[in-house]
């Protein structure tokens, strides 16, 4: 009987420990994530997502801290294999790592025990491409993953969501893009895991056929963009044991019951506006910490009316809960 009620109090004791321990989450990704002390007037479209997450944190006291590593135009690829900043008036360009040299997204990976790492694609409509699935987004997503879960962490996809407008305007101008298409270009910042130039032309004409621009097959009349890259994204997920935070759906319904809120910045860009920040921080809240956002007060500085609107739509957007139970501030 002592010896049931030691193993008892053993197991309630390692149970309280890891309830109580804080939650450490790096968000990993380029523009769609990054919003920090930019230059507005240049950049204008960031709008501080992971501040907005931090503060609904904060709002409701749990132990959750939140940290980024981010690089415009950035593929997971180009975190998987190059070193850097994205500072741009830094002497340190983000270039391709030399041989033994640890990428500075991986060297973030490993610094810190993160319980939580949100991985996000260059542009969502980029998985939809065979080519760059198989020779860029999976093998850096394994590799990225595999560093994770050597600190026992858990990989969740940041899931975007479907162009405001679906042809990509540099390649639209070259006359390389189809309408019913999504289109990327082969170049070693974006593209590989490895090098280009490590690429054989047979392997580029495979690729692309006689150019360097690589498409996905057009979409059947009964799918949305948003559909199949929502498809792609659950499907990479699945492959390492991830989550998807789905981004794509929330804004689906947000233009459906509220045609009125403006989620892109402008109409040329597909970078989220103030209101669609909020909202994928609401989405990530929700993930991170299993509650619903109805009760959260903070609004950001979009109306209250809004933001109210937005939290209405996250919390009626399916969302995998990420299982921990977390301390909160006045927990002891």
């Amino acid at each position: 009987m002592k010896r049931l009620l030691f193993f008892a109090c053993l197991a309630l004791s390692a149970h309280v420990s890891f309830a109580q321990k804080d939650m450490n989450v790096l968000f990993i990704g380029n523009s769609l994530t990054y919003c920090d002390a930019r230059d507005n007037s240049e950049f204008p479209y960031y709008n501080n997502m992971t501040e907005m997450l931090q503060k609904m944190i904060e709002e409701k006291k749990l132990k959750i801290h939140v940290e980024k590593v981010t690089h415009a135009h950035a593929s997971m690829a180009a975190h998987a294999t190059f070193v850097g900043t994205d500072n741009e008036a830094s002497d340190e360009p983000f270039k391709r790592a030399g041989q033994g040299v640890v990428p500075s997204s991986v060297k973030r990976i490993q610094s810190k025990q993160w319980d939580v790492v949100a991985l996000q694609e260059r542009a969502d409509v980029s998985v939809l491409i065979p080519a760059q699935r198989a020779y860029s987004t999976e093998p850096a997503l394994k590799y990225l993953d595999g560093e994770v879960k050597k600190a026992h962490g858990k990989v969740v996809l940041y899931q975007g969501y479907a162009e405001q407008h679906p042809v990509d305007t540099e390649l639209s101008l070259s006359g390389q893009k189809q309408g019913s298409t999504n289109c990327v270009v082969l170049d070693a910042f974006n593209f590989g895991i490895k090098p280009i130039d490590f690429y054989s032309t047979a392997d580029e004409s495979i690729f692309s056929g006689k150019d360097t621009t690589l498409c996905s097959d057009p979409l059947p009349p009964s799918v949305t963009e948003a559909q199949a890259i929502s498809q792609e994204l659950n499907k990479l997920a699945a492959g390492v044991g991830g989550d998807v935070v789905e981004i794509g759906p929330a804004f689906e319904k947000c233009r459906k019951d509220y045609p009125a809120i403006k989620l892109y910045y402008d109409e040329t860009a597909d970078h989220p506006s103030k209101q669609g920040a909020y909202l994928i921080a609401c989405l990530f809240f929700k993930y991170l910490s299993g509650q619903p956002v109805s009760a959260i007060k903070y609004h950001a500085d979009i109306t209250e009316s809004e933001a109210a609107n937005l939290r209405k739509v996250a919390d009626a957007v399916h969302t995998t809960a990420y299982s921990r139970t977390l301390k909160t501030a006045n927990s002891k």
